[in-house]
Parts: structure tokens; C-alpha cells; sequence
């Protein structure tokens, strides 16, 4: 265990960057609780930067730990990453590559089209590993997975929700009946999900790709009863998963 450089700072404040990310393949987790879950996960990890409390109150999530451990004052850590404040911990972790094709034993595939905001995408993650939806499948310009924003927004999920990345042509034309969510469909509560399916997201600012919306009893709307003019991507997923786990077969 040794202080931080100067030179190390530089290094870890690059990957706040998606070309430095891209780079070297490696991305910030940060936070107590994150940290600490993806230690105890055994995630591959190139280094940790914690305080002293941090590490004196979470032995067992460094005891194991074999790489380089770094010790810094609260103010310095804070400087490093993404979190406004963060009096415990910080770590250097690396990317895993992603999945090119969807687990066929799942009973739904999730499937994000070009989703841009990393909140969204964060809560998303999250809100799969809530329902036990265990891989979200990104297609087209979808944002970094490993956005520190959007690995912040998981809240620790992303250690258990897979990666897919996908071409939209590929999945349309998958044995799976496919299903859009999109503000004009038929009612989401007249529906039922059968056996197998794949569920398709919008993104937040143009919604879904318009080859989505050809087949007309595949697009699927949540009902209003006020005077919201929608909801976000992340809203709208949270309910389509309730749904499929209450009514899907």
C-alpha cells in the first residue's frame, strides 16, 4: 500500500474520458458500496484507491485483494472520478468484452434501440437484475456501457447483467416474436407476453426506429390517465417488466 503520484492521479482522472476507457479497456467504480461489491464479486480489477477508513472498516472486500492498493486523503479521491463527494473508495476495474448473441434459454430478451442517456441506461441495468431479467441487449448508437454515469445509475447491477451487443436487422429476424414500446400501440394491459419474446425500447429523444413500428400488432403503449406528456425510457421499462412478470406466461 503506497500514496498516490501525481502521474497516477492523471492516469485514473483519463479514464472520466469514454477514449481513454476505450483505450485501455478499463473503467472507474465508485462509491463504499460499490466498491465493496464488486471486490467481494471478484470482477477483474487493476487497482484500488481508497482512505484509510475505507480500508480499516471493509476488510474482508481488500483482504483477497492481490493488485496495487492506493491510499488518499478524502479530498483527493474526490478529485478522481465523477462523484461530487467520496470519503471511501474508488476502483479501477476492467471492461468485459460483450456478448454478440442473447442467451436462448431466457423467457424475455430486453432490447435498448439507441438509448442515450446514461441514467437511463444505468437505471435500466438495475431495473433487469430487480425483475430477474438476467442481459440487456444494446442496439445501434446506444451509450457506453461503462460510462461512469451509467455504472453509477446500475447501483452495483451491472456485476450481474450481461452485456449483448446486437444488429437490429439480426434480432427482427430471430424466431422470437417481438414486441416495441412506443406512445401509440395497443394497450399494454389488454396484453400478454407469450412464452418467448423480445421487448424493444426507444430511445429518449426520437423514440424507436421506424422499422419497429412497420407491424402494427407488435407495438405495445402504456395507457395515460393524466396529463403527462410521457414517460422516460427508464419509467417505461419499469412498468413493461411489471407487467411481464405479472401477466407473461
Amino acid at each position: 500500500m503506497t500514496g498516490l503520484s501525481q502521474n497516477q492521479a492523471k492516469q485514473i482522472r483519463a479514464l472520466q474520458q469514454k477514449k481513454y476507457r476505450q483505450e485501455t479497456g478499463l473503467f472507474l467504480v465508485e462509491g463504499s458500496k460499490a466498491v465493496s461489491e464488486t471486490l467481494e464479486d471478484g470482477w477483474p480489477c487493476e487497482s484500488l484507491v481508497c482512505t484509510e477508513r475505507f480500508l480499516k472498516s471493509n476488510p474482508k472486500a481488500t483482504e483477497t485483494f492481490k493488485k496495487e492498493i492506493w491510499i488518499c486523503s478524502e479530498d483527493q479521491l474526490s478529485s478522481l472520478g465523477n462523484f461530487q463527494t467520496n470519503n471511501a473508495a474508488l476502483l479501477i476495474a476492467r471492461q468485459k468484452s460483450p456478448q454478440s448473441i442473447p442467451d436462448p434459454s431466457q423467457n424475455l430478451w430486453l432490447a435498448l434501440d439507441e438509448i442515450s442517456d446514461p441514467g437511463n441506461l444505468g437505471t435500466i441495468i438495475r431495473l433487469a437484475d430487480w425483475f430477474g431479467v438476467k442481459e440487456v441487449i444494446c442496439l445501434g448508437n446506444c451509450v457506453e456501457w461503462y460510462n461512469p454515469k451509467v455504472i453509477a445509475s446500475t447501483m452495483g447491477s451491472f456485476l450481474r447483467i450481461r452485456q449483448v451487443v446486437l444488429n437490429a436487422d439480426l434480432l427482427r429476424a430471430s424466431d422470437r416474436p417481438w414486441f416495441a414500446a412506443d406512445m401509440n400501440g395497443q394497450n399494454l394491459y389488454d396484453f400478454r407476453f407469450p412464452g418467448k419474446s423480445t421487448l424493444v425500447i426507444g430511445s429518449e429523444a426520437n423514440g424507436l426506429n421506424a422499422d419497429w413500428l412497420k407491424v402494427k400488432e407488435s407495438v405495445l403503449s402504456i395507457p395515460s390517465f393524466g396529463k403527462a406528456e410521457s414517460l422516460n425510457a427508464a419509467m417505461a421499462t419499469g412498468i413493461f417488466l411489471n407487467h411481464w412478470r405479472l401477466f407473461g406466461t
